[in-house]
């Protein structure tokens, strides 16, 4: 038997609070995600320079009529970011940037140590020397666009990672 059920009167509208500003302003990526309520598989209001999960205005139209939940959530998280913006400014990067570095020079290093020792490292797709070689050219360029990003914020007043003019990504 069919009820009338009442329409729930409620704002479903994301509400941007204390905790998530907070969250936005250290940069940091899990409180931020469970402050707003996203769901795990939904971008990140951050910068793409701070997480990989981040968003920018750059990437917009590359990623429009993804087919996957990322690029589906793009558009929310960019969203999101707006707002965020609007109300606390740019995020404090500087300890991400040093934490993006550590985790860029670590891999370089990784990759190094493959290159000189081919014995190590395993078997299958990838582990030629040519690929390896390729790897650790690729993490090395990684370590200098992260270290780029770091003499860029210690320069200027250099936060503003939306307009993406002096970004040229590795």
């Amino acid at each position: 038997m069919p009820t009338n059920r009442k329409p729930l009167r409620r704002n479903l509208r994301r509400r941007i609070s204390p905790a998530a500003v907070a969250a936005w302003q250290a940069a940091d990526f899990c409180a931020l995600h469970s402050a707003l309520g996203l769901l795990p598989w939904e971008m990140s209001p951050l910068p793409d320079t701070i997480t990989a999960l981040g968003v920018s205005e750059q990437n917009a139209p590359l990623v429009q009529g993804g087919t996957n939940s990322f690029d589906n959530s793009y558009a929310q998280a960019l969203e999101l970011q707006r707002e965020l913006l609007a109300i606390a400014g740019w995020p404090d990067c500087r300890a991400a940037y040093e934490e993006n570095l550590r985790e860029a020079e670590s891999m370089a290093a990784y990759y190094l140590e493959l290159v000189e020792h081919p014995e190590r490292g395993g078997q299958g797709t990838g582990c030629d020397p040519a690929s390896r070689a390729i790897k650790l050219k690729e993490a090395r360029s990684d370590v200098a666009y992260r270290k780029r990003l770091l003499s860029e914020l210690n320069t200027a007043a250099y936060c503003d990672h939306g307009t993406g003019a002096e970004r040229g990504r590795r």
